[in-house]
């Protein structure tokens, strides 16, 4: 029995993913015939019709679709083996790609990157800054080998490593600040006067569940893209928002005249290293999750 050819799966995947003959070509850095021809081979190999076509355009078959699936899952596999025995004794050389969402690339990496550089210096390092939802999609494809992420998130597939708590603070108007600080009860805040981080930003999900802000009434109807946003609106508008204690002691929003406070009853996010179920724990995750426990102490 003949195995398929990985190379003939990366095609494969890239012709589903970009939906193109010579767009996945172009990304597997070969010629459209090549590829073609490869799919063809792959197809007579395998017995069956992977992918229905006329001179105009092509649609992945059912089975198809099925099979990329599961030949993007042997891909990353594969490609987690081989860095895994590159790896094996060894905290330097090759590369390492690392995801982290929006509300800590920021205020971390600015203390992460030198850390890695001391710590990893043969290592080159590349960040990617995405929503939770678009960097776990990257981490199952074998486009990153590891996210900085918050808690709770679903995690089947993965394993997370906690490496520190990101507290939370309430940062707002003044005279708004100062009646909320009395007794910390959100039912002193006026209608509308909560801004919050768009849905795709996790901070805002983690923020009301730890903060126990059921309330909607007072959470108004806008949304920012980012934290930057946030405390503007929150500022023009002498309103009431949270934010993480990274970036709050990186100095930020301070300009902006807000009050800013710690909240009561120990609320905080985790910050957890995730990586693919399948991947090995290396010398260089091991090197990783000791810089960022150390950092987030």
């Amino acid at each position: 029995m003949y195995l398929p050819n990985l190379k003939h799966l990366r095609y494969l995947v890239a012709l589903h993913q970009h939906q193109h003959f010579h767009k996945a070509a172009q990304a597997c850095f070969v010629s459209q015939s090549t590829l073609s021809s490869a799919i063809l081979k792959l197809e007579q190999q395998l017995g069956c019709q992977l992918i229905e076509r006329d001179n105009k355009s092509f649609l992945f078959t059912s089975q198809g679709s099925e099979f990329v699936e599961k030949a993007r899952k042997l891909l990353v596999d594969a490609n987690d083996l081989v860095n895994s025995a590159k790896q094996q004794g060894q905290t330097d050389g090759g590369v390492f790609n690392i995801g982290c969402i929006p509300t800590i690339a920021p205020y971390l990496l600015t203390d992460l990157v030198p850390a890695c550089q001391q710590a990893l210096k043969n290592l080159r390092i590349y960040f990617r800054e995405d929503t939770t939802d678009n960097l776990l999609h990257m981490l199952k494809n074998g486009e990153l080998d590891v996210v900085i992420l918050a808690l709770p998130i679903a995690q089947r597939g993965f394993e997370s490593l906690v490496v520190g708590k990101d507290h939370f603070f309430a940062a707002g108007e003044p005279k708004l600040m100062a009646k909320f600080s009395e007794k910390q009860d959100y039912q002193c805040l006026p209608e509308h006067s909560v801004f919050l981080l768009s849905n795709e930003h996790c901070l805002t999900k983690h923020a009301l569940s730890a903060c126990k802000l059921a309330d909607t009434s007072r959470i108004n109807a806008f949304s920012a893209s980012s934290l930057a946003t946030l405390v503007q609106m929150t500022a023009y508008h002498q309103g009431f928002t949270f934010l993480p204690e990274m970036a709050v002691k990186k100095g930020f929003s301070k300009a902006e005249g807000l009050t800013i406070e710690k909240l009561s009853g120990n609320v905080y996010r985790e910050i957890a290293l995730m990586r693919r179920s399948t991947s090995a724990e290396t010398p260089i995750y091991q090197k990783l999750s000791a810089i960022l426990i150390n950092l987030l102490k």
